[in-house]
Protein backbone atom coordinates (compact mmCIF):
# COMPACT_ATOMS: atom_id res chain seq x y z
CA UNK A 1 0.00 0.00 0.00
CA UNK A 2 1.56 3.62 -0.78
CA UNK A 3 1.90 5.69 1.97
CA UNK A 4 -0.98 8.00 2.24
CA UNK A 5 -2.75 4.46 2.01
CA UNK A 6 -1.75 3.76 5.46
CA UNK A 7 -2.07 7.26 7.10
CA UNK A 8 -6.44 6.47 6.22
CA UNK A 9 -5.54 4.03 9.23
CA UNK A 10 -4.01 6.84 10.90
CA UNK A 11 -7.25 8.87 10.93
CA UNK A 12 -9.14 9.58 13.81
CA UNK A 13 -12.40 8.42 12.92
CA UNK A 14 -10.32 4.90 12.64
CA UNK A 15 -9.06 4.90 16.07
CA UNK A 16 -12.32 5.00 17.40
CA UNK A 17 -11.79 8.44 19.37
CA UNK A 18 -12.08 12.00 18.90
CA UNK A 19 -9.90 15.10 19.60
CA UNK A 20 -11.90 17.23 21.59
CA UNK A 21 -14.34 18.89 19.28
CA UNK A 22 -12.93 17.92 16.24
CA UNK A 23 -15.74 17.30 14.36
CA UNK A 24 -16.85 21.50 14.90
CA UNK A 25 -13.33 22.87 14.55
CA UNK A 26 -11.89 21.00 11.57
CA UNK A 27 -10.93 23.20 8.53
CA UNK A 28 -10.67 22.73 5.01
CA UNK A 29 -6.70 21.03 4.60
CA UNK A 30 -4.40 23.57 3.08
CA UNK A 31 -2.52 21.49 -0.01
CA UNK A 32 0.64 21.84 -1.33
CA UNK A 33 2.19 19.73 -3.94
CA UNK A 34 6.05 19.64 -5.96
CA UNK A 35 6.37 22.67 -7.60
CA UNK A 36 5.33 24.20 -4.69
CA UNK A 37 8.36 22.99 -2.86
CA UNK A 38 10.79 24.37 -5.88
CA UNK A 39 13.15 27.02 -3.66
CA UNK A 40 13.24 24.04 -0.99
CA UNK A 41 13.67 21.58 -3.68
CA UNK A 42 16.45 23.79 -5.25
CA UNK A 43 18.30 24.28 -2.07
CA UNK A 44 18.82 20.42 -1.14
CA UNK A 45 19.98 20.01 -4.44
CA UNK A 46 22.84 22.56 -4.57
CA UNK A 47 23.89 22.17 -1.05
CA UNK A 48 24.06 18.19 -2.21
CA UNK A 49 26.54 18.73 -5.02
CA UNK A 50 28.77 20.74 -2.82
CA UNK A 51 28.50 18.56 -0.23
CA UNK A 52 25.98 15.42 0.55
CA UNK A 53 26.84 14.53 3.79
CA UNK A 54 25.68 17.72 5.10
CA UNK A 55 22.66 17.72 3.55
CA UNK A 56 19.35 17.58 4.57
CA UNK A 57 17.75 18.50 7.93
CA UNK A 58 13.74 18.88 7.72
CA UNK A 59 12.22 20.65 10.64
CA UNK A 60 8.66 21.14 10.59
CA UNK A 61 6.06 22.26 13.16
CA UNK A 62 3.73 19.93 14.67
CA UNK A 63 1.07 21.52 17.30
CA UNK A 64 3.19 23.35 19.45
CA UNK A 65 6.72 21.03 18.68
CA UNK A 66 8.93 21.00 16.70
CA UNK A 67 10.00 17.60 14.43
CA UNK A 68 13.45 17.66 12.85
CA UNK A 69 15.09 14.59 11.27
CA UNK A 70 17.68 14.24 8.52
CA UNK A 71 16.64 13.90 4.72
CA UNK A 72 18.97 11.38 3.50
CA UNK A 73 19.86 10.17 0.14
CA UNK A 74 17.94 12.47 -2.50
CA UNK A 75 14.81 12.79 -0.73
CA UNK A 76 12.82 15.95 -1.48
CA UNK A 77 9.43 17.16 -0.48
CA UNK A 78 6.74 16.52 -2.55
CA UNK A 79 3.22 16.48 -0.81
CA UNK A 80 1.37 18.17 2.19
CA UNK A 81 -1.60 18.67 3.13
CA UNK A 82 -2.82 19.97 6.75
CA UNK A 83 -5.62 21.43 8.84
CA UNK A 84 -6.18 22.49 12.67
CA UNK A 85 -6.19 18.37 13.50
CA UNK A 86 -3.82 16.76 11.29
CA UNK A 87 -1.40 16.94 8.79
CA UNK A 88 1.03 14.83 6.39
CA UNK A 89 4.05 15.37 4.55
CA UNK A 90 5.46 13.46 1.68
CA UNK A 91 9.01 12.60 1.02
CA UNK A 92 10.19 10.95 -2.71
CA UNK A 93 13.87 10.50 -3.94
CA UNK A 94 14.87 12.84 -6.68
CA UNK A 95 12.81 11.66 -10.15
CA UNK A 96 10.14 9.81 -8.19
CA UNK A 97 6.42 11.14 -7.43
CA UNK A 98 3.95 10.36 -4.71
CA UNK A 99 2.11 8.23 -7.37
CA UNK A 100 5.22 6.56 -8.43
CA UNK A 101 7.41 5.81 -5.87
CA UNK A 102 9.81 2.98 -4.84
CA UNK A 103 10.70 4.63 -1.58
CA UNK A 104 8.94 7.14 0.60
CA UNK A 105 9.15 8.88 3.76
CA UNK A 106 6.20 9.97 5.86
CA UNK A 107 5.65 12.69 8.36
CA UNK A 108 2.49 12.67 10.18
CA UNK A 109 0.85 14.22 13.14
CA UNK A 110 -2.37 14.14 15.01
CA UNK A 111 -3.46 17.14 17.37
CA UNK A 112 -5.84 16.03 20.68
CA UNK A 113 -4.73 12.35 20.06
CA UNK A 114 -2.22 11.58 22.56
CA UNK A 115 -4.62 12.35 25.10
CA UNK A 116 -6.74 9.22 24.06
CA UNK A 117 -7.86 6.83 26.85
CA UNK A 118 -5.81 4.23 25.12
CA UNK A 119 -2.21 2.68 25.52
CA UNK A 120 0.85 3.60 23.19
CA UNK A 121 0.71 -0.24 21.91
CA UNK A 122 -3.18 -0.51 21.51
CA UNK A 123 -3.20 3.10 19.24
CA UNK A 124 -0.49 1.16 17.78
CA UNK A 125 -2.40 -1.73 16.37
CA UNK A 126 -4.77 0.28 15.60
CA UNK A 127 -2.86 2.68 13.14
CA UNK A 128 -1.18 0.00 11.67
CA UNK A 129 -2.96 -3.17 11.92
CA UNK A 130 -4.85 -3.95 9.08
CA UNK A 131 -5.34 -6.31 5.91
CA UNK A 132 -7.22 -3.38 3.75
CA UNK A 133 -5.65 -3.22 0.62
CA UNK A 134 -3.93 -7.11 0.79
CA UNK A 135 -3.90 -9.30 -1.15
CA UNK A 136 -2.17 -11.68 1.17
CA UNK A 137 -2.28 -10.65 5.31
CA UNK A 138 -0.83 -7.26 6.17
CA UNK A 139 1.84 -8.14 9.47
CA UNK A 140 2.87 -5.23 11.94
CA UNK A 141 5.52 -5.95 14.87
CA UNK A 142 6.45 -3.95 17.42
CA UNK A 143 10.44 -3.80 17.17
CA UNK A 144 10.96 -1.57 20.61
CA UNK A 145 8.99 0.97 22.71
CA UNK A 146 9.12 3.40 26.06
CA UNK A 147 9.33 6.75 27.08
CA UNK A 148 11.91 9.46 27.28
CA UNK A 149 12.42 11.46 29.97
CA UNK A 150 10.44 13.88 29.36
CA UNK A 151 7.30 11.49 29.04
CA UNK A 152 6.59 11.07 25.46
CA UNK A 153 5.92 7.52 24.75
CA UNK A 154 7.73 5.76 21.18
CA UNK A 155 6.32 2.89 19.52
CA UNK A 156 8.48 1.93 16.40
CA UNK A 157 7.38 -1.14 14.35
CA UNK A 158 7.33 -2.97 11.34
CA UNK A 159 4.43 -2.80 8.73
CA UNK A 160 3.68 -3.94 5.47
CA UNK A 161 2.05 -6.16 2.80
CA UNK A 162 3.72 -8.48 1.15
CA UNK A 163 1.16 -8.56 -1.84
CA UNK A 164 -1.05 -5.55 -2.60
CA UNK A 165 -4.69 -6.05 -4.09
CA UNK A 166 -5.30 -4.08 -7.50
CA UNK A 167 -8.00 -1.30 -6.43
CA UNK A 168 -6.72 -1.19 -2.88
CA UNK A 169 -5.85 2.50 -3.45
CA UNK A 170 -5.21 4.37 -6.43
CA UNK A 171 -2.75 3.39 -8.45
CA UNK A 172 -2.35 -0.02 -6.67
CA UNK A 173 -0.54 -2.61 -8.80
CA UNK A 174 -1.11 -6.10 -7.75
CA UNK A 175 1.30 -8.35 -6.08
CA UNK A 176 3.35 -5.49 -5.51
CA UNK A 177 5.02 -5.94 -1.84
CA UNK A 178 4.85 -2.42 0.16
CA UNK A 179 6.90 -2.31 4.09
CA UNK A 180 6.72 0.40 6.00
CA UNK A 181 9.31 1.18 8.92
CA UNK A 182 7.24 3.69 11.61
CA UNK A 183 7.76 5.43 14.71
CA UNK A 184 5.61 6.70 16.58
CA UNK A 185 5.72 9.58 19.20
CA UNK A 186 3.24 10.19 21.76
CA UNK A 187 2.92 13.06 24.43
CA UNK A 188 0.15 14.46 26.33
CA UNK A 189 -1.69 15.85 23.72
CA UNK A 190 -0.56 15.10 20.67
CA UNK A 191 0.76 12.39 17.96
CA UNK A 192 3.89 12.49 15.35
CA UNK A 193 4.43 9.39 12.66
CA UNK A 194 7.56 9.22 10.70
CA UNK A 195 7.46 6.51 8.43
CA UNK A 196 10.03 4.95 5.98
CA UNK A 197 8.66 3.10 3.28
CA UNK A 198 9.62 0.82 0.44
CA UNK A 199 7.77 -1.36 -2.65
CA UNK A 200 8.88 -3.20 -5.02
CA UNK A 201 8.52 -6.96 -5.77
CA UNK A 202 6.52 -9.29 -3.51
CA UNK A 203 7.63 -10.76 -0.74
CA UNK A 204 6.61 -13.34 2.14
CA UNK A 205 5.56 -11.63 4.97
CA UNK A 206 8.05 -13.46 7.39
CA UNK A 207 10.58 -12.27 5.12
CA UNK A 208 10.37 -8.67 4.20
CA UNK A 209 12.93 -6.41 2.50
CA UNK A 210 13.98 -5.15 6.04
CA UNK A 211 14.21 -7.65 8.84
CA UNK A 212 13.18 -6.77 12.14
CA UNK A 213 17.15 -6.66 13.09
CA UNK A 214 17.67 -4.30 10.53
CA UNK A 215 14.62 -1.57 11.26
CA UNK A 216 17.13 0.02 14.09
CA UNK A 217 20.04 0.55 11.49
CA UNK A 218 17.26 1.67 8.85
CA UNK A 219 15.79 4.46 11.38
CA UNK A 220 19.15 5.34 11.95
CA UNK A 221 19.80 6.91 8.79
CA UNK A 222 17.87 9.88 9.90
CA UNK A 223 20.51 10.54 12.16
CA UNK A 224 18.21 12.10 14.94
CA UNK A 225 14.94 12.26 15.01
CA UNK A 226 14.31 15.33 17.52
CA UNK A 227 10.47 15.72 18.95
CA UNK A 228 10.82 19.49 20.63
CA UNK A 229 9.21 22.03 22.45
CA UNK A 230 10.92 24.42 20.67
CA UNK A 231 13.05 25.12 17.69
CA UNK A 232 16.46 24.95 19.75
CA UNK A 233 18.17 21.76 20.02
CA UNK A 234 17.78 21.28 23.82
CA UNK A 235 16.50 19.76 26.88
CA UNK A 236 13.13 20.05 26.01
CA UNK A 237 13.74 17.43 23.08
CA UNK A 238 12.99 14.14 22.85
CA UNK A 239 15.87 12.51 20.80
CA UNK A 240 14.59 9.16 19.40
CA UNK A 241 17.26 8.45 17.64
CA UNK A 242 20.69 9.35 17.68
CA UNK A 243 24.09 8.28 15.25
CA UNK A 244 26.37 6.06 18.12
Amino acid sequence: MRSRLFQTGLALVLLGIAAPDSAISQTAPQVRNAPDFAGIIAGYRTQRAKDPDSCCTYSAPVFGREVRFYLFGTFEPAYEAKNDRQMILEFVPRGESVQNWTRMITLSAFRGTGSAPISTAEMQQRFFNTNRGCETASFSRVIASGRFADGTEYNLSSNGCGSTAAGGYPGAVSGRGEQFIALLLRDAENVAVLQYAERGAGFDADKPPIGDDAVEAAMSRFRSIAFCRGKAVSNDCSIAFSVR
